[in-house]
């Protein structure tokens, strides 16, 4: 009986101790509403001169309401979910960077298996939506403002490396580093903006051989660190400048 009631007790612990950590891991996540609505994605006026062909022409987007990550994906959550870190500066409150758009689906799909919940990447258009500021947008050149150097790491102040998430200015919904700090891959192939009709939560290209990420980096000049920028890469590639940020859906 000592021992039937002893394996009980050892079954119990082991589960609220899977509970917490599954708590735990989903509070780190802190996910930020952001209402649906319309918006022009693009090249749109703010976005000034520097704008380059593939964000051409502006494009129409009606989105639904989603969740998004108040910060990119910190090396901390990154370790708790896959029990390794491939950044190649460590520190826990620094962003996860040197992973591929396919380790954020494996990490994607195993943060899910932990917590029950669907995460993902954002679309291109929701995370240019949610960089603008959402339905609270002010038409800003950079996310949460014009004065690069309070919204962003970017190569003029980072002293060329990755900075802990959070310590500069948020953006109209409250949402840190989404200009700077490291690119952040989204879910789409990369494609041509199309300006023929009213788009409703555009997927992008249903195949390619680019994947798309957004939002510039600790090494980058100042006109890539627009709102409208857009990076595109095989989806094995790593650097130490990229990294990822998630979402729910409503």
């Amino acid at each position: 009986i000592a021992a039937a009631e002893a394996a009980r007790a050892a079954e119990e612990a082991a589960r609220l101790a899977a509970e917490e950590e599954k708590a735990s891991i989903i509070r780190e996540t802190e996910m930020i509403l952001v209402e649906g609505g319309l918006f022009t994605m693009g090249c749109t006026n703010e976005q000034g001169a520097d704008c380059n062909d593939d964000e051409r022409p502006h494009q129409n987007v009606r989105l639904n309401g989603f969740f998004i990550g108040k910060y990119p994906v910190t090396q901390r959550l990154w370790v708790k979910v896959m029990g390794n870190n491939p950044s190649r500066s460590s520190g826990s409150d620094l962003p996860v960077e040197s992973v591929s758009w396919n380790d954020a689906q494996a990490f994607i799909e195993k943060l899910n298996s932990i917590t029950d919940k669907k995460y993902r990447l954002p679309t291109e258009a929701e995370w240019e939506y949610a960089a603008r500021g959402g339905a609270k947008s002010q038409r800003y050149r950079h996310s949460g403002g014009n004065d690069l150097n309070r919204v962003a790491w970017f190569n003029g102040n980072s002293e060329q490396n990755t900075q802990p998430v959070g310590r500069k200015q948020p953006n109209e919904l409250g949402i840190h580093d989404m200009n700077g700090n490291v690119w952040e891959w989204v879910q789409d192939w990369k494609g041509d903006y199309d300006r023929s009709s009213l788009l409703n939560d555009p997927k992008g290209p249903a195949n390619g051989t680019l994947r798309i990420y957004r939002g510039c980096s600790w090494q980058n000049i100042v006109s890539f660190c627009r709102i409208s920028r857009r990076g595109g890469s095989p989806p094995e590639y790593r650097s130490p400048d990229l990294g990822l940020r998630l979402v729910l859906d409503r």
